[in-house]
């Protein structure tokens, strides 16, 4: 499935006119953490970016609905929440605590059709959605500031940690590199592309992604003042392909 922007322009201003948190198109920017000229393109078809769907569906919007138009607006008459939570689970790749197993313990994200990459970087953009990926909330602490994406099937500098093909979540929130030492992480870099490494910390203090392929490991990426840790990768959900 791909987005529509122009649908979900029109569902975000159906959203905004039913919420009883926002009276106004302004106060509902507010409460997406942008400007109302930002929401004003959106709604007239605009491509939506993935922080800010996100941030509508913590407002109370139905995901599906919001993303494809399938369903209600919001849960309501016919929205069976304990058959969904057990959809949901079974969705997920671990078993849940019984107490983590209710339908408030997930959170929806759109899946981008882009791709990262686990070797020669690759642009990633905010591009078509594929469908909506149900995330528990244990392994997306940051919705809003969380991608979820693709990562090349050509690169295998990662593996076995992350096979090629797989789809992770790269957390925006977690970018200070001291924090990041040991671990994998998103690096934007100045002559563009994103790629996919273990951050490591010279003994001249300057950082480098590492592959963690041990054929590759002679292959390290120099990280430079105008790169840029984009996030943490924080889970390694699946393998396609």
């Amino acid at each position: 499935m791909s987005q529509n922007p122009d649908g979900i322009g029109k569902r975000i201003k159906e959203f905004r006119s039913s919420c009883s948190v926002a009276n106004t198109q302004q106060e509902f920017a507010e409460k997406l953490a942008i400007d109302q000229q930002r929401l004003s393109g959106y709604e007239n078809g605009t491509r939506v970016p993935h922080h800010v769907i996100a941030r509508i569906v913590e407002l109370g919007a139905n995901p599906y609905w919001l993303l494809f138009g399938q369903g209600l607006m919001r849960g309501g008459a016919g929205f069976d929440e304990s058959v969904r939570a057990r959809e949901l689970v079974a969705m997920c790749p671990q078993q849940l605590p019984e107490n983590m197993k209710s339908l408030t313990d997930f959170v929806v994200l759109p899946l981008y059709a882009d791709e990262v990459a686990a070797g020669t970087p690759k642009e990633m953009r905010d591009t078509e959605i594929e469908g909506p990926a149900v995330l528990h909330r244990a392994w997306c602490p940051h919705p809003e500031q969380t991608d979820y994406v693709r990562v090349s099937t050509t690169g295998t500098s990662m593996e076995p940690t992350i096979p090629a093909g797989s789809i992770v979540t790269i957390d925006r929130a977690v970018s200070d590199p001291e924090r990041l030492v040991g671990k994998v992480v998103a690096i934007g870099l100045r002559e563009g592309g994103v790629t996919l490494k273990r951050l490591r910390k010279t003994a001249r203090g300057t950082y480098i992604g590492m592959p963690d392929n041990p054929s590759l490991q002679n292959e390290p990426v120099a990280i430079g003042e105008d790169d840029r840790i984009i996030g943490l990768v924080q889970t390694v959900h699946a393998r396609i392909g």
